[in-house]
């Protein structure tokens, strides 16, 4: 079976949970088309450790920026580690 893309990514804090709660976040009717922008996002970015700050900073190139500002940030900032 292929691994996913996102397992083959390393993980920091809580960022794995926070771009879960990303994706709940988008109807499922879309959430494999975002789920491949995120990859081609991270992969031009070269990407290969996700940290909380890099799931911001996803959020913001990749979201509506009403949607992000509104419902995506403020959860996400809960879910930052301290």
């Amino acid at each position: 079976m292929e691994k996913n893309f996102f397992d083959t990514l390393t993980w920091h804090g809580n960022s794995r949970e926070m771009m879960r709660a990303v994706l709940n976040e988008i109807p499922a009717f879309f959430r494999g088309p975002i789920k491949r922008q995120i990859k081609e996002w991270v992969i031009k970015n070269k990407i290969s450790t996700v940290t909380e700050d890099l799931v911001f900073k996803a959020v913001d190139d990749i979201a509506p920026r009403d949607m992000a500002e509104k419902r995506i940030k403020p959860g996400l900032e809960k879910m930052r580690t301290k």
